[in-house]
């Protein structure tokens, strides 16, 4: 999403004056409005640039993003895929306007009219890929030549193993040719859900209102995991039906209702283990009612075993 490239993996600071560097190099027009004509750094972190295959481009971002910076993507694009794993941004395309949320994706194309306009709001920590296409690729993964008669742009849900496989290729990364196998793979799931005609995984996204009312229904989850939450309990908070809370709540933030509920109780069990209790205790204090059930959704979640984090303890 930053449209930096960088082939080195240590942590870096970006000033303002890179970022416009940068923006030459990918025709993109960055401004600062809370910074003036002062050099400051605007990001700081690791930024990778890769070229899965052939006429794909691939920057990966795992940035603090310290100023608020804006962008405009003024260059023709036949296909870029934007991937928001962490953090958010305000993007918009003429009359066009949502807000790119974690577990969210969009597929943009731009002509040579209108461009692509994002604001990235300081005091965040960015996780996002961005893939480009050229139009020779399009046309040999679409099978046949896609013009871009007009700007437009397609918010869709990111795939939970599809989100999940991108986190670990920007966290931890493979070495070397290895790596770039790793992304052209990920990049062709990528595409797979994201060119212009696929509508698997297309949602509509929540209204404002409606965004409010889901971030009620989230913090109560996260504020009583434990507890027994009922699916038509939400929905009345939310002031939807239970199926429109299933599907405005995935298309807000990536999850389901559920899933993100389970993520509340491990967290809170984890915890409870750190702090020394047992796993059949854990369990129940975060609303499973059966150890062997807990015990399962932990380590498909953490990789091991709650009972491995009690003995340490």
């Amino acid at each position: 999403m930053t449209g930096l490239a960088s082939d080195r993996q240590r942590v870096q600071a970006h000033t303002s004056r890179d970022l416009r560097a940068y923006g030459q190099r990918y025709g993109i027009d960055y401004h600062f409005p809370d910074l003036g004509a002062r050099l400051r750094t605007v990001v700081r972190g690791r930024v990778q640039e890769l070229s899965p295959g052939p006429g794909m481009q691939l920057v990966a971002s795992d940035v603090e993003v310290l100023e608020r910076y804006d962008s405009r993507s003024r260059a023709p694009a036949p296909l870029s895929i934007i991937v928001m794993l962490e953090g958010a941004a305000d993007v918009s395309l003429g009359g066009d306007h949502l807000t790119l949320r974690s577990g969210m994706a969009l597929s943009v194309q731009l002509d040579d009219r209108h461009g692509l306009n994002a604001v990235q709001p300081a005091g965040q920590h960015i996780r996002a890929l961005t893939l480009g296409l050229d139009e020779s690729r399009l046309t040999t993964m679409a099978g046949e030549p896609m013009p871009c008669q007009t700007s437009c742009m397609r918010a869709w849900r990111l795939p939970g193993t599809l989100r999940s496989a991108l986190e670990e290729a920007i966290t931890t990364p493979l070495e070397g040719a290895a790596r770039r196998l790793q992304f052209e793979g990920l990049s062709l799931q990528l595409l797979a859900h994201g060119l212009p005609e696929a509508r698997r995984g297309a949602v509509t996204l929540p209204t404002p209102g409606e965004q409010q009312r889901l971030e009620r229904v989230r913090e109560a989850l996260r504020a009583d995991p434990a507890r027994e939450h009922r699916l038509d309990a939400l929905a009345e908070l939310a002031a939807m039906s239970p199926a429109s809370l299933r599907r405005k709540y995935s298309a807000a933030f990536g999850k389901s209702v559920f899933e993100d509920l389970r993520e509340y109780r491990l967290a809170l069990a984890r915890d409870y283990l750190a702090r020394g209790f047992s796993v059949q205790q854990a369990a129940h204090f975060c609303g499973y009612r059966h150890a062997s059930n807990f015990a399962t959704a932990f380590r498909r979640h953490y990789g091991v075993s709650p009972s491995s984090l009690a003995d340490a303890s």
